[in-house]
């Protein structure tokens, strides 16, 4: 083998580009190519760099590249068949978590590769974090084991890394669990002859997970958590001789060594304590705002040690056989118990919402289907629960059907991914289209394709099926900023990416709808958004401030206007538009009449959150703190973008008449029956 290593990914989403950063900084290794079948040649190359070649499927990657190593970046169910294929072509592979769904799978991989001489790594890199080698360097001193526990809790994430809905409680849960699980088994592994069993457990479709382990006569706890807060990830090691705690938020240790049982011991072990905390998260911020991390924290390391292994095979493996194959039987153990438990929950669901389905009122065809994109998303959920109460037959365009836990009543569900095409039998028998779909996050490419491509895609398909009316959903944020008020024929900022592309995809989306309706194709609706919030389930708009532990910086005043929409007024709106939709204002700039201040705002922020105390920052003050910060960011990062805190958190003013008269209209409706009510709160 030469010295060079030839590395390749199979999976070509945001981890596989993590990926990509750690190899091309390994000395001695080369990043060749990448596969995915879902992604041409083109996204690739963007993705990875023009000198990375792409491929549509592991087999022919593997014939024409031969790779010394593969990082297999893909969907879980994947890992095993790809792991196989990989080294029978010889190539030795880091298998992202989780390394196999059961035993007999991770048995199989590891079997195979030490067969034929070559290596299989598990994604275990935070073990291999700052806090991870740190902590073991302290096992020898704490005496004998007593007890562990290992602790996550994390925030959910509320999409998919494909765009589609949000993975399920439990997906999200089984996908983070090897993390904790692998960090207790480093601590229980580290006495001779361990052998870590899964004594008992509970867990809850929600999102949890409280295990206890045993190793010999040690016990370890393990929670997992999507709804404890605050977000915390630590491992907790106790002997007989102390303690040592690891932080892997911050990247440092807590050590409390000796018996601590004299007055004095327990007197001062709080101050020990909080200074070992002080100074590590002194250091840990310190990391973070002055370290550049050149790659996903611990994964360079992690590579490191498997590649010399690779280059050297009396070189030691990152990680023994054992943890491995422990760390699977665990994570096997509890996946079942959470699929059975969710399987419950979601037969659960689908009775309550055929149930539910059964008391609504009877739809009207003689009116035709709403289509609605975006359907299970922030806006889609109450716009699709407003239309079907009022009779409407309601479709929703989604990339994955939701479960039923997450399903409106009485609303039918059509996959497909609008960045591609519109399946035909999404607009059989509409009559208008509410074009909620967008993206919100990633990079130029991903809003080019999934707010731009896709409105073309849905015009040339509205085309095709002869459907005409479109209410388009646009946002107030691609007009032009500037100190007189904002009406709805302000000029529209257009081909502007500095603003970042969000406004830039949702301005040219925009324009390109209204072309279309100038050509006599479609006839075209636009309600620009004003920034979303819920005031049954309030989160604070981002503009408003920042909260800092019990402290909230709130940006200007308390009597400042700060323009918002709450979701269930745009509901409201988009389905008075679609009733009315000849007589509906060609334009809206929607937000709440009248306009809502900073102050009101905080008032309901206050609700959830009443151990905020609250600091106003004045908006003079901001502006000359903001150019300050400008003038220090050109001076230390030349040829960058500089951020702008004022332009960042000043208001917008809006003129209200549309709005007004919009609002009003949608609010002549009949109130919802009171079932319907309390569902949409829930």
């Amino acid at each position: 083998m030469s010295k060079e290593l030839r590395v390749a990914i199979l999976g070509g989403g945001k981890m596989a580009q993590k990926h990509g950063t750690a190899i091309r900084l390994q000395p001695g290794a080369r990043f060749v190519a990448v596969g995915d079948p879902f992604l041409t040649a083109e996204e690739i190359k963007e993705r990875f760099g023009a000198d990375i070649q792409a491929y549509a499927d592991a087999a022919t990657l593997l014939q024409e590249v031969k790779p010394d190593i593969v990082h297999i970046v893909t969907p879980p169910h994947t890992h095993y068949e790809l792991a196989k294929q990989c080294l029978l072509a010889g190539a030795s592979v880091y298998v992202e978590k989780p390394f196999a769904l059961n035993r007999r799978e991770a048995a199989e991989i590891l079997d195979l590769a030490a067969s034929r001489g070559l290596r299989a790594c598990a994604a275990h890199q935070v073990l291999f974090q700052r806090a991870g080698q740190l902590y073991q360097q302290y096992l020898p001193m704490i005496g004998d084991l007593i007890h562990v526990e290992s602790y996550f809790s994390f925030k959910p994430v509320r999409r998919r890394p494909d765009g589609g809905a949000p993975l399920s409680a439990v997906d999200q849960l089984i996908d983070i669990l090897p993390h904790p699980v692998y960090l207790l088994l480093s601590a229980l592994e580290h006495e001779p002859g361990a052998m870590p069993q899964l004594a008992s457990f509970e867990v809850a479709h929600e999102g949890e997970v409280r295990a206890v382990i045993r190793s010999g006569k040690t016990l370890a706890t393990l929670i997992v958590t999507l709804r404890g807060r605050p977000v915390e990830s630590y491992l907790r090691v106790v002997g007989t001789n102390g303690s040592v705690t690891a932080d892997f938020i911050l990247g440092d240790i807590v050590k409390s060594f000796g018996p601590g049982a004299s007055a004095p011991a327990v007197v001062f072990k709080p101050f020990s304590q909080s200074s070992q905390k002080f100074w590590g998260s002194v250091g840990g911020v310190g990391r973070l705002l002055f370290r550049r991390q050149k790659s996903y924290p611990g994964l360079g390391e992690l590579l490191e040690r498997l590649y010399n292994s690779v280059r050297s095979p009396s070189a030691p493996l990152p990680m023994e056989r054992a943890t491995i194959m422990n760390t699977v039987q665990i994570c096997e153990e509890i996946s079942q118990r959470l699929h059975a438990v969710d399987a419950r929950a979601e037969e659960e669901a689908r009775r309550s919402l055929e149930e539910r389905t059964a008391r609504l009122p009877r739809v009207d065809h003689s009116r035709g289907v709403v289509l609605v994109t975006g359907g299970s998303g922030f806006l889609g959920r109450p716009t699709l629960r407003e239309l079907r109460q009022r009779g409407w037959p309601v479709r929703a365009l989604v990339r994955r059907k939701p479960s039923a836990r997450a399903q409106v009543p009485g609303v039918e569900y059509v996959e497909g991914d609008l960045g591609r095409e519109v399946p035909p039998e999404a607009l059989k028998d509409v009559s208008v289209v509410a074009h909620l779909a967008a993206e919100t996050a990633g990079n130029q490419a991903a809003h080019e394709r999934n707010s731009i491509v896709a409105t073309r895609n849905l015009l040339d398909a509205m085309q095709r099926a002869g459907v005409r009316r479109l209410i388009n959903i646009s946002s107030v944020a691609v007009l032009k900023p500037g100190p007189s008020v904002l009406q709805e024929d302000s000029p529209v900022d257009r081909g502007n990416l500095a603003r970042g592309p969000y406004v830039w995809a949702k301005a040219e989306a925009e324009a390109i709808a209204i072309e279309h309706a100038a050509t006599g194709v479609v006839d075209v609706r636009t309600i620009r958004l004003g920034p979303l919030v819920d005031f049954e389930d309030f989160t604070p708009p981002g503009r408003l401030g920042r909260d800092v532990v019990r402290l909230f910086v709130g940006m200007g005043g308390p009597s400042k206007p700060l323009s918002v929409c709450d979701v269930h007024t745009a509901a409201k709106v988009i389905r008075s538009y679609a009733e009315s939709f000849e007589a509906a204002p060609p334009m809206v700039n929607l937000v709440e009449v009248p306009p809502t201040t900073r102050g009101d705002l905080a008032n309901r922020l206050r609700k959830s959150r009443p151990e905020l105390k609250f600091f106003w920052m004045p908006f003079p003050v901001l502006k000359m703190l903001s150019g300050l910060a400008v003038l220090l960011q050109k001076a230390l990062r030349p040829g960058k973008p500089a951020l702008d805190l004022y332009a960042a958190f000043k208001s917008e003013n809006y003129h209200p008449a549309v709005a007004q008269r919009v609002i009003a209209a949608a609010n002549t409706a009949p109130p919802a029956p009171i079932e319907e009510r309390s569902e949409s709160a829930a």
